[in-house]
């Protein structure tokens, strides 16, 4: 269904004690099923706090967020975790003393899905993010290039079949041949799985490339949020001006 809110946020807040300012500040947001919603803005701007916000690795100090029109409190924040979120770390994550098939089926078996299940699963998403399992399976992280070991964390995301994917600055680390590989990775998942994404980046081109629509933060607001198209043509501020032309030029 077409433009069918799965997430909102309502006048959210996050303060920490330590800060002077809140790190979000009276965010209103709605996020449409199956679109990828860029968030994007420099160092502290808090959009890697809201997005832990929406996983509910954050409470709001005020404010509400509603998942399928129920605010998050009512839901088994566990329970959603495992099954409606998927989440991709800038560090990718991956636990070192497992092997490949091990990280990714790591939730299966808390899902308790049987073994025939887990295997078939886990082939078939390293195939689909190509790397071979006959090679993969039984490697370990350290024996896997940065690269590789993205496309196994995005692949253990996927693997609960969760509606929403959350990507924290996944590929910053990465070498920008192997970043924009990822990145069209992350555009043909998105069109086979119909996944609804929330994409972390301070790289506007990464945004352009990869958001239905970008919102805009800095100093724990959304200065603005639109299509690339309605963002490089009407600017709303003197920071977004800036984050267009350095994607521009």
């Amino acid at each position: 269904m077409k433009n069918q809110k799965i997430i909102q946020l309502i006048n959210v807040s996050k303060f920490y004690a330590t800060e002077e300012n809140p790190s979000v500040n009276r965010i209103s947001l709605t996020i449409e099923r199956g679109e990828c919603l860029v968030l994007i803005g420099s160092s502290g701007s808090g959009k890697t706090t809201l997005l832990k916000l929406l996983n509910g690795l954050e409470k709001p100090s005020s404010g509400s967020i509603l998942i399928k029109d129920k605010k998050i409190e009512t839901y088994n924040i566990i329970a959603l975790r495992r099954t409606f979120f998927g989440y991709v770390f800038q560090r990718i994550g991956l636990f070192p003393h497992m092997t490949v098939r091990e990280n990714i089926e790591i939730v299966l078996r808390l899902n308790k899905k049987p073994r025939v299940f887990r295997t078939k699963k886990v082939n078939e998403l390293l195939e689909f993010m190509h790397l071979n399992p006959d090679v993969y399976l039984d490697r370990y992280p350290d024996q896997l290039s940065g690269g590789e070991q993205q496309r196994v964390g995005v692949a253990r995301a996927l693997a609960t079949d969760s509606e929403c994917l959350f990507m924290d600055e996944p590929f910053g680390a990465l070498d920008a041949v192997t970043r924009y590989d990822l990145q069209d990775e992350i555009l043909r998942l998105k069109k086979a799985f119909k996944k609804t994404i929330v994409f972390v980046t301070h790289d506007i081109a990464e945004a352009f490339k990869l958001g239905d629509r970008i919102a805009v933060m800095n100093e724990g607001i959304i200065e603005q949020i639109g299509t690339q198209a309605e963002i490089c043509e009407a600017p709303k501020t003197p920071f977004i001006e800036q984050l267009v032309h350095r994607g521009l030029s």
